[in-house]
């Protein structure tokens, strides 16, 4: 066979790439597909977490029948303390302590809140000397007083939270000695 000029077809031909364009997804697919994925992460977040959104990560069950042990709620966060509390276990007013009934022994109670008045931030010194005076102006049963020795504590506003508005001092009496502990109720009886 001689060769020849032209080239000779094949019954075989192969397949050619199809002559279509790639579609992108529009924008608003996009954006309902990162809405889904956001969605997801925060379910999932409040899932892991155990709470709900409209649950508050301090809140606490307290016991209406505390029995026996007298304990109302155990290791609860300062924010969860309602005047009159009696606390076992009592620190510092920011951290956490066991409610628990006043004939229970105890080493602190919440005797109260006040409001400064809306001044311009008074300093530290002057805000502290503030929620004191506020704190010993709360009516308390001297009988109790008088049978042991008592330190006033309270928190109060910082120079931060004073200029987002906050004037609260919440006011706790607690027991000068760590060994120490009482029976009774700091506030008098209700009339």
């Amino acid at each position: 066979m001689e060769p020849s000029e032209s080239p000779q077809t094949s019954p075989y031909q192969p397949p050619r790439p199809a002559e279509t364009e790639t579609k992108r997804p529009s924008r608003v697919w996009l954006v309902v597909g990162a809405l889904a994925v956001v969605l997801l992460v925060v379910y999932a977040v409040f899932r892991l977490d155990g709470t709900t959104p409209e649950e508050s990560p301090d809140a606490v069950v307290r016991n209406d029948d505390p029995g026996i042990d007298g304990i109302i709620a155990a290791d609860a966060p300062a924010s969860a303390f309602e005047v009159g509390d009696c606390l076992a276990g009592f620190t510092s007013p920011l951290e956490e302590a066991t409610i628990v009934t006043c004939q229970t022994p105890h080493n602190a109670q919440f005797i109260g809140t006040a409001t400064l008045d809306d001044l311009p931030y008074p300093g530290e010194a002057g805000t502290t000397e503030k929620a004191a005076e506020a704190c010993k102006a709360i009516k308390l049963d001297t009988d109790v007083l008088m049978a042991h020795q008592w330190t006033y504590q309270f928190s109060q506003p910082s120079s931060g939270s004073w200029e987002a508005g906050d004037r609260d001092v919440a006011c706790f009496l607690s027991l000068k000695s760590d060994d120490e502990r009482t029976a009774d109720s700091v506030l008098p009886p209700a009339s």
